[in-house]
């Protein structure tokens, strides 16, 4: 995709005049808060959830941008919920990023599968979610694309 059609995806996405809506389901509180607080600060709309089943109740009525999920949740795993979102006719533009402790080559392509467009290996640098949602919505970086912070140089 060259750069002027990803900068039109982008904007499409998340209108200048618009503000961005980004959820983020972990059962890991730290890692909700931390990444929604730095989020935030870029001005971004952001939801923190303790679960993948909050993030389907509350997906339409708040409508995000961009859903941060992590994979191992209890009751719905991450994978599961980003299965359900694409096929939900208005979560088709949504940007998923995974954030699983999980980086083998089969965890990337289960993401892949699923519907994620990021792998994101932990220990994670919430500043890499923040510097991923900021590119990917400025037409940087092209999307549906897998990026994998490769943490097991074995997979």
């Amino acid at each position: 995709m060259n750069t002027g059609a990803r900068s039109a995806e982008a904007a499409r996405l998340a209108p200048p005049e618009a503000t961005v809506r980004v959820m983020i389901a972990d059962d890991n509180l730290n890692h909700v808060t931390t990444t929604a607080l730095l989020l935030g600060a870029e001005g971004y709309d952001v939801r923190g959830l303790p679960s993948g089943i909050t993030l389907l109740e509350q997906f339409e009525a708040f409508r995000p941008h961009v859903v941060i999920l992590d994979i191992e949740m209890p009751a719905l795993t991450g994978y599961d919920v980003a299965r359900a979102l694409r096929k939900n006719a208005k979560a088709t533009d949504v940007l998923l990023i995974a954030v699983t402790a999980h980086n083998t080559q089969t965890d990337r392509f289960l993401s892949r599968l699923a519907g994620f467009d990021y792998h994101l290996a932990k220990p994670l640098d919430p500043n890499a979610v923040v510097a991923l949602v900021r590119d990917y919505l400025s037409g940087k970086r092209p999307p549906r694309v897998h990026v994998i912070q490769d943490r097991d140089p074995a997979a």
